[in-house]
């Protein structure tokens, strides 16, 4: 009987655990929110320019002529200051 009440004991905790990491997720500040944005936009002007380049001559002009500016939130510049290393094949 008490091992019942283990399992029961137990099953509530990983419950509890479970709701807790969902809570995590959840919380995710508006400047993360921001900055993954601009990053994921900034990856696909990179795809564009990518594909763009393959299939047409450079001609000189700009892939996408305006872009926003970055902003200058404090996660953003320390967020920047890692430069990742470019892998050669």
């Amino acid at each position: 009987m008490d091992q019942g009440k283990e399992q029961g004991a137990g099953r509530g905790a990983a419950g509890n655990n479970k709701e807790r990491q969902e809570e995590e997720v959840l919380l995710v500040h508006s400047q993360v929110r921001r900055i993954k944005k601009e990053d994921e936009e900034a990856f696909r002007e990179r795809l564009l320019k990518l594909r763009l380049l393959e299939t047409r001559p450079n001609t000189g002009a700009g892939g996408v002529a305006w872009r926003a500016p970055r902003s200058l939130s404090p996660l953003r510049r320390a967020g920047s200051a890692i430069i990742p290393v470019p892998v050669s094949e």
